[in-house]
C-alpha cells in the first residue's frame, strides 16, 4: 500500500513538472533557425595563394621539429612561412624541410586545416592536411603534387605519420593559436627536442 501510494505521488509530481514546462525550458532549442550567412560562415572555402619563393635551407629561421628518438629524419620548420590563412579559410601554412639521414633536403609546402569541433556537424570539414608543392632544390622552383587533396586527418595520424602528428599537436591540440606568433610558441613549446609531452 506504501509503495502503491509513493508511486502514485511520484507520477503526479512528475505530471505537473511537465506540464510546467515550455519549449524555452526544453534541453533542445528548437526555435534557433541557422541564417544563410552563418552557415556560409561553418563551411571551409581554401583560399589560393602564391607558394613562396624557393628558401634557402641553410637559412637561419629553421626550427628543429622532433618527433620521437626512432625518427630517422631531420625536420625542420621554416618559422617565417607560418601564415594563418583569412577566414573562412583558416588554414595555417608552412614550409617544412624532412632532412634525410644522408643530408639530403625534401622541402613541401603544406596546411594544416583545424576543425572547429572534434564532431562533425553537418558539412563541417574534419582536421586536414594538404601539400601544395614539393620543393626542386636543384632547378630552384616549387612542383605540384597530382593528388592536390586535403588528407583527413584520423586517429591513426600518430603511427602513419608521426612527423605531422607532431604538427597537428602543436597548432589545433587545445584550439588553433590566433595569429604567427601564437604559432611559433606553440611549436617551440610542443614541438622542439627538450619539451615535454
Amino acid at each position: 500500500m506504501r509503495r502503491t501510494a509513493l508511486l502514485l505521488l511520484a507520477l503526479a509530481a512528475g505530471t505537473s513538472l511537465a506540464s510546467g514546462l515550455s519549449q524555452k525550458d526544453t534541453p533542445i532549442n528548437t526555435r534557433y533557425r541557422e541564417t544563410p550567412e552563418e552557415a556560409a560562415a561553418r563551411e571551409f572555402k581554401e583560399q589560393t595563394a602564391e607558394l613562396p619563393p624557393l628558401p634557402d635551407t641553410h637559412s637561419d629561421g629553421w626550427f628543429d621539429i622532433y618527433v620521437d628518438e626512432n625518427y630517422g629524419k631531420q625536420p625542420k620548420i621554416l618559422l617565417d612561412s607560418l601564415q594563418i590563412m583569412p577566414a573562412p579559410d583558416t588554414s595555417i601554412r608552412y614550409i617544412l624541410n624532412i632532412r634525410s639521414d644522408k643530408g639530403y633536403d625534401n622541402l613541401t609546402a603544406e596546411g594544416i586545416f583545424c576543425a572547429r569541433s572534434s564532431i562533425g556537424f553537418g558539412n563541417g570539414k574534419p582536421s586536414s592536411y594538404k601539400v601544395f608543392g614539393y620543393g626542386d632544390t636543384v632547378n630552384r622552383r616549387w612542383i605540384q603534387p597530382r593528388n592536390t587533396g586535403w588528407k583527413p586527418i584520423g586517429g591513426t595520424l600518430g603511427r602513419n605519420d608521426a612527423l605531422r602528428g607532431v604538427l597537428y599537436d602543436a597548432f589545433c591540440g587545445g584550439g588553433a593559436p590566433a595569429d604567427t606568433q601564437g604559432l611559433v610558441q606553440r611549436l617551440k613549446e610542443r614541438a622542439g627536442r627538450y619539451t615535454r609531452r
